[in-house]
């Protein structure tokens, strides 16, 4: 046994290294809570200088041989070992486990073969998932975390949501679970096992690391699972599920009913540069890009200068053309004109939802969610039939995934830490939803209350979890599934207020062009933005201050 005697302490009192009862995993980290390593500091732990080895061999007859429990019969599949290969000096090498759980639920465990920091974290998926999105998961890896990832139950395309469907007439009511919320306790379940199995020492931290659906995962565990984390990030998170899939296929309604079929890209772009160059200046600062939108209103249907009836060609909008964007800006809206939910923000892209074809996923939900019809066609829903279109969503797929419950006491209590982002340009999840949310966590738990566990940062021009025209770069993943290399890392701010009480404030981000920092600017705790002091460059961030608007 190579195990370090220093780090003994690590370890839960009364908490077996192989065998434990089902009864037993809260107690014993399966849920992560119960002691001393789920407050926010652990008085005698060196956080800064953890490096456990493993008192376990990486094979079959090793670590294989765990016996592990959870809520259906598992079956260890594989046991390998590999390095992260990236080619630099963080590469590590590493010992992957492959289980699966009944009745599908695939989890691979990414355990580090030396140095392991201590720490345990699990990687959200996107869309879907399915087994497409199983991996090794190698930036945690080279970071030093055990890296957990799973198909969260099925093994179709992530574009697809097929599984959600038995039979026509029928859904499929355990892989929607398995989807929704059970996958992801499984992770932490297994995962936390097999760290045990391996290091003979639990995670002094267990951590969720996720984008889009990855941040709505990270989110139902904060409101489901409360114990198996104990800080979640949670980036651009597709809570809301059932409703902001059902506003997807608005901009193809919108577009058909008021210009007749698909408005050309060259005039989507008109008039989002236009919204743009009209807003722009109202944070006090001309840099291209709408730090707010909540603050444009700008109508391209009373903008002379390029929209006319007369217009026959890509540099200008017809009425009919004006009034779909219109539209699309304002959100889904019932026969009567109320608001359903909002809609894209002034200054994003239109592209993907207003493209010549719908996009797929609110039609893979209607499919397969809600109807349980393949042969369901968008094409039969107008003005008047949205709305019941927009409530059928809810009925059908919002008790099982919506993910937006505000009562997170349960996570507090615990000590759990939570940061939410999310990019005012994001093209596929409204950035509005997850503001409503957390005002919704404000009035539940109250303001000052809320404040002592969670963050939200909203970033100004950035797209779907990253992209866009403003600064994109904190240390977020590109999708929830694969992180990309950080410049100042939000992940790093969250592990040091969970684990030393160190809480964010400002957080600076960075835009990179070419290899190039051109940019940086402060991301500021909402409701606070980030204001220009007047003086200075207005592409460095020390020239900018978090004030409320």
């Amino acid at each position: 046994m190579n195990q370090d005697n220093k780090h003994q302490p690590l370890r839960r009192r009364g908490c077996a290294a192989g065998a434990v009862a089902a009864l037993l995993l809260a107690a014993c980290g399966g849920g992560g809570g119960g002691d001393a390593a789920s407050t926010p500091t652990t008085p005698g732990v060196d956080f800064d200088n953890i490096s456990i080895n493993p008192s376990n061999t990486c094979d079959m007859a090793g670590i294989g041989a765990t016996v592990l429990t959870a809520d259906a019969p598992v079956t260890v599949l594989e046991v390998s070992t590999g390095t992260t290969a990236s080619g630099d000096a963080r590469d590590r090498d590493y010992c992957l486990v492959k289980v699966r759980v009944d009745q599908a639920v695939n989890i691979w465990v990414s355990l580090p073969t030396s140095n392991w920091n201590g720490r345990f974290r699990a990687e959200g998926n996107g869309v879907y998932a399915g087994s497409s999105q199983l991996g090794v998961a190698t930036d945690s890896v080279r970071q030093g975390f055990v890296g957990v990832k799973t198909d969260t139950g099925h093994p179709d395309f992530f574009l697809s949501g097929a599984f959600g469907m038995l039979s026509p007439g029928n859904p499929n009511v355990p892989l929607q679970e398995d989807f929704a919320h059970r996958s992801m306790h499984l992770m932490a379940v297994i995962g936390k096992q097999l760290t045990r199995a391996y290091y003979a020492a639990d995670p002094v931290r267990s951590y969720w690391y996720g984008c889009s659906t990855g941040g709505r995962q990270g989110l139902m565990m904060a409101q489901r699972y409360p114990e198996d984390f104990d800080a979640i990030l949670a980036g651009a998170p597709a809570i809301h599920w059932d409703r902001f899939q059902a506003y997807h296929i608005w901009p193809q309604i919108a577009m058909r009913e008021d210009a007749g079929g698909p408005v050309a890209t060259a005039k989507q772009t008109l008039a989002t540069e236009r919204a743009v160059a009209v807003c722009d200046a109202a944070d006090g600062v001309t840099d291209g890009v709408i730090d707010d939108p909540r603050t444009c209103d700008y109508d391209p249907t009373n903008d002379l200068t390029i929209t006319n009836a007369a217009c026959a060609d890509n540099t200008c909008l017809t009425p009919g053309e004006a009034s779909a964007i219109k539209k699309i800006w304002g959100g889904a809206r019932g026969a009567g004109g109320n608001l359903l939910w909002p809609g894209l923000e002034r200054g994003t892209s239109l592209a993907a939802l207003a493209g010549a074809t719908p996009f797929p996923i609110p039609i893979e939900q209607a499919r397969y969610w809600v109807y349980f019809d393949p042969a369901w066609d968008w094409n039969t829903l107008d003005y008047l039939n949205y709305e019941s279109f927009f409530s059928d969503n809810i009925a059908q797929v919002g008790p099982r995934m919506a993910t937006d419950n505000p009562d997170l006491s349960a996570f507090q209590a615990r000590g759990g830490k939570l940061i939410l982002y999310h990019g005012w340009s994001d093209n596929l999840i409204m950035p509005r939803g997850t503001t409503q949310y957390y005002e919704r966590v404000k009035q539940t738990m109250g303001d000052a209350n809320a404040s002592d566990f969670s963050r939200l940062y909203m970033v100004g021009g950035m797209g779907h979890c990253s992209g866009g025209t403003g600064v994109n770069q904190f240390g977020q993943g590109s999708s929830g599934a694969v992180p990309m290399e950080p410049k100042t890392d939000i992940f790093r701010a969250l592990m040091a207020w969970s684990e030393k009480d160190v809480a964010p404030n400002e957080i600076v981000a960075s835009r990179i062009d070419a290899g190039v920092v051109t940019r940086t600017r402060p991301l500021c705790p909402y409701p606070q933005v980030a204001k220009y002091t007047g003086s200075g460059s207005t592409d460095e961030a020390e020239n900018f201050r978090c004030e409320s608007p």
